[in-house]
């Protein structure tokens, strides 16, 4: 496939996934939950949390930043900061992945039954998340290695987000733990490398998109009041998030179902099958 059908194709993909979000708002929930539980986390973290650690919560939050540390505390306390942040990204998105496949597979979804799935996966869910975050912290440490390390962290996290790519659809419906999970995922990247240039123009020109028009309204809006410029610009920013994170979601659940050969509601077959390449 030529250059530019990909990316016709990745834009096309990004337009069901909103088309979809939008006949199904209820799945926006779950990332406005997500950032509504990680500001709390933040909040009891460095908050209430410094009251019982004190300047060691300080050190934690410089090693979760920079990757160095100056006591061993400092890395524990680190990648609990890491693991509960992972955590509440990993349930959540999970909750949403459940919702799309049923929107997907033409069935009714709400907020309760995403939790519900969730938390009936939630052995998995922290075994996961507890990898996750070790990995993210390792990356980190690793980042703070100089120019040497940066660029092998970025190999690294670059091969680990592709091979982790399907494990959470993977772990929330196929009977294997953590390990074979990561391995399913693997195999069905190498069995389908995926194209995700055509998809992440399609997502990425969107994005920028609504980033520009909220810079020209917030401009507006600033000649009549800058406090009315600031809340507006970061309420539509927050917003142009939510929606992107979503449709996102959407998008990796629809694929999984076509690997699987499964329903994938509104998207057309042929554009999915053009979002791999077989090996």
């Amino acid at each position: 496939m030529k250059f530019f059908d990909r990316l016709s194709n990745g834009w096309q993909l990004a337009k069901t996934s909103l088309a979809i979000i939008e006949e199904e708002k209820s799945l926006l929930l779950f990332p406005v939950l997500s950032t509504l539980a990680l500001i709390m986390v933040c909040a009891t973290f460095f908050g209430g949390g410094y009251f019982i650690f004190g300047e060691e919560l300080l050190a934690a939050a410089d090693t979760a930043e920079t990757g160095s540390a100056t006591s061993p505390f400092a890395y524990v306390l680190a990648f609990l900061y890491y693991f509960v942040t992972y955590f509440v990204i990993i349930f959540f998105n999970s909750a949403l992945v459940h919702c799309a496949v049923q929107v997907l597979n033409g069935e009714e979804t709400s907020l309760s039954a995403g939790l519900e799935f969730a938390t009936s996966k939630l052995d998995k869910i922290l075994a996961w998340t507890s990898i996750a975050a070790t990995v993210g912290l390792f990356l980190k440490i690793l980042q703070s290695n100089e120019k040497i390390g940066q660029i092998a962290a970025m190999i690294i996290g670059a091969g680990w987000s592709i091979l982790t790519f399907f494990v959470v659809p993977v772990i929330l419906y196929e009977d294997k733990d953590v390990i074979g999970s990561v391995k399913r995922s693997g195999s069905i990247m190498r069995e389908k490398w995926g194209e995700s240039l055509g998809a992440n123009f399609g997502f990425g020109f969107i994005n920028f998109i609504g980033i520009l028009l909220i810079g020209v309204l917030a401009v507006v809006l600033a000649q009549i009041n800058i406090i009315l410029a600031i809340i507006v610009g970061i309420f539509s920013l927050l917003l142009l998030g939510t929606v992107m994170s979503a449709a996102q979601t959407v998008f990796l659940a629809a694929i999984y179902q076509h690997v699987n050969n499964k329903p994938t509601g509104r998207f057309d077959e042929n554009v999915l099958d053009d979002a791999f390449m077989t090996k």
